[in-house]
């Protein structure tokens, strides 16, 4: 029998407390995510160490590999997925518990790496939503030990070379294919086992003794040394930025191969600091401390309806150890030390029972839309301001192909002849449209939207995201057809808080990647440049309409709620705690309220141009409705759902009518013979 390696619960704990504190969202701890990789290096380890030694005496038995599999996962996660069943009834509104049931089928069925792979990537705002999200790394290694017993089996038929030869042929094409996936298909990379089983073969080669021992105490402790330094390193080093797996995987996974190998012949000073006991005891609680603290941070923000302050998340991380211990307790021990089911047809039996209970329950909540009857009218009328946007306006064609053919979205009458106006802009103008549509409508005037996600009107511009430049190509086809199609009236509409300083504190803590704006005229990247960037490119479009007379009205920014605020009022209703109409501090929330108006009122005043603020009929202060009859006026924290775009039809309606006005002058104006004389240059 195998000595009992202190050192191995040890690193489980490093690699646990990282994950816990990252998903706590400790800033420092940026890379914390890498810990689930030091735990794919130790169960390749252990896992290989244990088949490759019963393959040699011939002991090995399949039924008696899953069972222990059986014993060591599935009692504290079925425990686990009953509790979460209860918590999501009664916390998650109809489609967060329709999607929630069938993460809970998947995870039953060990497929949730796979289930979630084809939704949205592990580091977006949305993941903080997704309970059992945290699954995905069991998926991947239930899935990995499906194949690897029989993969020995028959490798040993080929004898030690064989063996080794099977592990290192797969450690070499699972890397590279991660290395390749990264890049062209980052999600698969992340989730699926064809590109993270090298991390688990690499602790296999350690398991089956492919390198020779080190009897040597100094290289032993080198090279365990060197192993915690890069485990930590990359902890502090990485962040939801860094291309993850690929090349970056090899950090801490090198890392804990070399602590294990290390002291795998011998003691050394690292292995004596990883077996101190409150280490080792946190390590010996690691499975169920992952299981639950995920779940709990989760369902904390469903049951608040917002995210969590530090307090009450240092709250939650203390009762996800407390529930471990318990788990650890009267769920683990009593299992694996066989006092309950201690024969293998009661324990595949029972687990097989309590699988088709948790499947049949999530069923019915897949079924039933996730049970509506659960929560109050007034619930789901404010959930469904998550949805409520125009379909055929946000199905309109952006290419920039299209714009050059004069095939914009229409907003109006659509009759024949000029086109009056265009919204021009990125989200905020295809959610604002539909007010501009009312307009036209009530005007008989025919009009444009030309919008593109992140794209906001400034030429000259390019915004950088995960290094893909997307906008300038855009914009530019936008201001070509403006002039040539010769539209005299412009309504310019974008998220310039964003563009101008970057993301809230709310939306970099759930995950937001920074905003990244360049011109001819930036010398590095950083927040100061971009502001700066931000201005020329505003100046530009400003410049560029108003050199051929145009009437030009730039709509600022709608509050940004920093909160998902139909769920938040959905909650909130939930609970009985709000009416029809809602203004909430927006500050307090940690959103913005005017906080880039200075610089466009100075920008459109030098350039002639009209201000719409939105926040004129939707604040005072910083105290700004959200919902009014009911009804959500945006659909996430930044964005106005259709109902809210309607009710600024009113304060749009003045500068609109005075706008088409102004524009029929100007193209009076613009048809009688031009002054000659030098073009005034912009100011930079």
């Amino acid at each position: 029998m195998e000595k009992y390696r202190r050192d191995i619960d040890g690193l489980r704990a490093i690699a646990v407390a990282s994950v816990v504190l990252y998903h706590a969202g400790v800033p420092s701890l940026r890379g914390g995510y890498v810990g689930v990789d030091v735990f794919f290096v130790i169960s390749g380890y252990l896992i290989t160490k244990y088949v490759d030694q019963k393959i040699c005496d011939n002991k090995f038995s399949i039924a008696e590999f899953y069972e222990r599999r059986v014993r060591r996962i599935m009692p504290a996660l079925f425990f686990l997925l009953i509790v979460s069943l209860i918590l999501g009834y009664f916390a998650l509104l109809p489609d967060e518990l329709y999607k929630f049931s069938k993460g809970e089928v998947a995870t039953t069925l060990f497929a949730p790496n796979i289930f979630f792979y084809r939704e949205s990537g592990y580091f977006d705002v949305s993941a903080r939503m997704k309970p059992l999200l945290h699954m995905w790394s069991l998926g991947v290694e239930e899935q990995f030990y499906i194949f690897l017993p029989l993969t020995m089996i028959l490798a040993s038929r080929g004898g030690r070379r064989g063996i080794l030869a099977t592990l290192y042929a797969g450690l070499a094409g699972s890397l590279f294919l991660s290395v390749w996936a990264v890049k062209s298909q980052p999600d698969a990379a992340f989730y699926l086992v064809p590109f993270r089983a090298w991390e688990l073969l690499l602790g296999s080669l350690i398991g089956v003794r492919a390198f020779p021992r080190i009897a040597n105490s100094l290289i032993r402790n080198t090279l365990t040394a060197m192993g915690v330094v890069l485990v930590l390193v990359s902890f502090f080093l990485y962040s939801p930025d860094t291309p993850f797996p690929g090349m970056a995987a090899l950090l801490p996974c090198l890392g804990t191969g070399l602590v294990i190998y290390g002291n795998e012949a011998g003691p050394t000073v690292a292995g004596w600091l990883l077996s101190w006991r409150p280490i080792v005891g946190l390590g010996l609680i690691s499975y169920s401390l992952y299981l639950w603290h995920w779940l709990l941070l989760v369902f904390g923000e469903q049951f608040a309806g917002r995210p969590l302050t530090a307090a009450e998340t240092a709250l939650v991380v203390l009762l996800s150890l407390a529930a471990a211990i318990a788990s650890w307790k009267f769920v683990e021990q009593p299992f694996r030390k066989r006092t309950v089911c201690a024969s293998r047809p009661a324990l595949f039996s029972t687990c097989a029972g309590a699988a088709v209970v948790i499947v049949a329950i999530a069923a019915v909540g897949v079924a039933t839309g996730g049970l509506p009857q659960r929560v109050p009218l007034q619930a789901v009328q404010y959930d469904s301001g998550k949805t409520d946007r125009d379909a055929e306006l946000s199905a309109c064609e952006t290419s920039v192909e299209s714009i050059h053919k004069g095939k914009l979205c229409s907003l109006g009458s659509q009759k024949p002849g000029a086109i009056d106006f265009v919204v021009w802009g990125d989200s905020h103008a295809d959610a604002i449209a539909p007010a501009f549509r009312a307009l036209a409508n009530e005007t008989h005037t025919n009009g444009w939207l030309a919008s593109r996600p992140t794209c906001s009107p400034l030429l000259g511009v390019e915004r950088i995201s995960r290094g893909v430049s997307r906008c300038e190509r855009f914009n530019d086809a936008v201001i070509s057809a403006i002039e040539q199609h010769d539209v005299r009236t412009v309504f310019l509409v974008g998220r310039w808080e964003l563009d101008a300083l970057g993301p809230t504190s709310w939306e970099t803590s759930e995950g937001f990647r920074g905003v990244v704006l360049r011109d001819a005229y930036s010398k590095e990247t950083s927040q100061a440049q971009t502001r700066a960037a931000f201005e020329r490119g505003i100046t530009r479009t400003l410049a560029r309409l108003n050199r051929d007379h145009r009437s030009v009205t730039l709509v600022m920014d709608v509050p940004n709620t920093a909160i998902d605020t139909p769920v938040f009022l959905a909650k909130s209703a939930m609970s009985g705690s709000i009416g029809p109409e809602v203004r909430i501090d927006v500050v307090a929330h940690g959103g913005r309220v005017g906080s880039v108006d200075d610089s466009l009122v100075r920008l459109s005043q030098e350039w002639h141009a009209q201000t719409i603020d939105p926040k004129l009929s939707l604040c005072s202060g910083s105290e700004c409705l959200v919902a009014k009859n009911g009804k959500s006026l945006y659909r996430d924290d930044h964005h106005l759902s259709v109902f809210g775009a309607l009710q600024l039809v009113d304060l749009i309606r003045p500068s609109f009518g005075q706008a088409l006005s102004a524009a029929r002058a100007e193209r009076t104006i613009a048809a009688l013979p031009a002054k000659t004389g030098p073009p005034q240059p912009l100011p930079f």
